[in-house]
């Protein structure tokens, strides 16, 4: 049975949101999954320090930790990864980083992290991981709906080119940039 989230909530609103990006790029996220990235929305909403986390330490931390701290660390991670990816893929090419390095890095903290939980919500982690290219491309629909944030196309090129990202092509071919076809995320 599906939830029902008002959508004069903060909580309706991101799902809202999640939704029009989703039918957008033609990904459907379970109830799961999409309840999952509303609440990591809401916990990063007020996370201001974002772009000052070196992810590979934080990684490297989270993989010598143990118990809840390792879980903590590594779902961090994963979700700042996929904001970086999502949301502020410009960032990561003015750190002169490939948007390609957090999307590996991301999928490999929820993939740890599902090997770590190995019950409870190790299959929702799996999936994160698995998914990862297509939620990258929700968050950047998402980004976009309103039209008025669009990347340059030489980023979104690499969006499409480097993270298999039918997205940035889609945009990319309405502004008639053409590029080689690619596996989707989605589908490997």
């Amino acid at each position: 049975m599906s939830q029902i989230y008002p959508a004069h909530t903060v909580t309706g609103a991101w799902h809202q949101l999640l939704q029009d990006a989703g039918d957008s790029c033609h990904f459907s996220m379970d109830e799961e999954m999409q309840s999952y990235l509303v609440y990591m929305l809401m916990r990063h909403t007020q996370d201001i320090d974002i772009a000052d986390n070196v992810m590979a330490n934080r990684y490297l931390q989270g993989l010598q930790s143990q118990g809840q701290q390792a879980i903590e660390q590594m779902r961090d991670v994963g979700d700042q990864c996929l904001l970086y990816c999502g949301f502020f893929p410009e960032r990561c090419s003015r750190r002169l980083v490939k948007t390609r390095y957090y999307m590996d890095l991301g999928r490999s903290a929820y993939a740890d992290l599902s090997e770590r939980m190995k019950q409870g919500y190790a299959t929702m982690y799996q999936k994160l991981a698995q998914h990862f290219g297509a939620l990258m491309d929700v968050l950047l629909a998402m980004r976009l709906l309103d039209g008025t944030q669009s990347l340059n196309s030489g980023l979104m090129l690499e969006l499409a080119n480097d993270c298999g990202s039918e997205h940035a092509r889609h945009v990319l071919a309405n502004e008639n940039i053409h590029v080689m076809p690619v596996t989707p995320w989605r589908n490997r």
